[in-house]
């Protein structure tokens, strides 16, 4: 068997590097001998503080997982099987699936089998109607488990109390989340506009070396989960929260913040003005926006353009695209820095 042989002293660095580059098999777990520790390898390749070698010894074998697929057998067709989609988001304890055409009269059987699948799981729910409205917000069906559509989420250490149908928030973003907080220069103070049940808010202040956070949200059911969760995660001297339109907050503050985040993709962009009043010379301001990936270099020249309108120009830092949003769309953040 195939191994990284390493001290245990760089035990950890070993496992970070293997997982990065999804080394790890998938199929056994890792052991220690003599003072060593062994990684089973899914293929040969060289890896700083270890030594590749062929283990004279047996892993032991990882327990393999059930899958939804395996309580659907005789219950859908192979056919059927293949339609199901490869991945679902969970928030909490919910699983948020989506059903296939065709597929609604077994909706759920099939809501059934992944609640059997997944231990941390206590609800299935299937999306009714994609985000709408001046809130983003939309419509779940619960279809097995426990009859509730409000959960509590773990993300990077925080704790996130979060309604679907309440508020928009979506679990995709926890790495988006964490690569903002890691470019935070200690003693900022940062705005996030629509900050929703206040993810952004919470992973900046607690992974940040932020002053101050600042949120502004118009949804008012929102902004009161974003309340529950400061006081749920002991955060409420970083963080400073407002409820309302942003176009009349945001003057209203008298402020020029250090950075800006507008995690709002649909129609962000209507609010890049005020982003740009709120800045200051150097201001990094975090844009996020729908476009196909062709389309990405053509919408940074139209943002850059956008701003030298408003005689705020930027520089493009970087473009980062995320999740997929609709077939070919994805939702794309443009990193901005205020010039003048």
């Amino acid at each position: 068997m195939l191994a990284a042989k390493a001290e245990l002293k760089n035990a950890e660095k070993v496992k970070q590097f293997l997982i990065r580059k999804n080394l790890l098999h998938p199929d056994y777990l890792l052991t220690t001998e003599f003072g060593y520790i062994y990684f089973p390898l899914a293929r040969k390749v060289n890896i700083p503080n270890a030594q590749v070698l062929n283990a004279r010894f047996s892993f032991p074998a990882r327990k393999k997982m059930p899958k939804a697929e395996d309580f659907l057998s005789g219950k859908l067709t192979a056919q059927e099987l293949k339609l199901l989609p490869h991945s679902q988001e969970q928030v909490g304890k919910i699983l948020i699936i989506e059903i296939p055409e065709g597929l609604e009269k077994k909706e759920r059987v099939i809501a059934a089998a992944y609640l059997k699948a997944n231990q941390q799981i206590e609800t299935v729910v299937k999306k009714d109607e994609v985000h709408e409205g001046e809130y983003r917000l939309r419509k779940v069906k619960v279809l097995a488990g426990r009859n509730t559509k409000e959960t509590i989420h773990r993300e990077s250490g925080v704790l996130l109390k979060v309604h679907l149908e309440k508020a928009y928030f979506s679990a995709r973003l926890v790495g988006e989340r964490m690569r903002i907080a890691k470019q935070v220069k200690r003693g900022e103070e940062i705005l996030v506009m629509f900050s929703g049940v206040g993810p952004y808010l919470l992973i900046l202040a607690k992974h940040s070396p932020a002053a101050r956070i600042y949120g502004i949200e118009m949804n008012p059911l929102a902004h009161q989960y974003a309340l529950e969760n400061i006081k749920l995660n002991n955060l409420p001297r970083k963080i400073v929260l407002y409820q309302g339109d942003v176009r009349k907050i945001v003057p209203q503050l008298g402020k020029r913040f250090d950075r800006i985040v507008m995690p709002l993709p649909k129609t962000g962009e209507l609010f890049l003005d005020v982003a740009l009043k709120a800045a200051k010379k150097d201001t990094i301001i975090h844009l996020y926006t729908f476009c196909r990936k062709e389309e990405i270099k053509q919408e940074g020249e139209k943002i850059k353009q956008m701003c030298k309108q408003w005689k705020r120009p930027v520089k493009l830092l970087r473009s980062v695209p995320g999740g997929q949003y609709a077939p070919y769309t994805f939702r794309v953040c443009f990193d901005l820095k205020v010039l003048n």
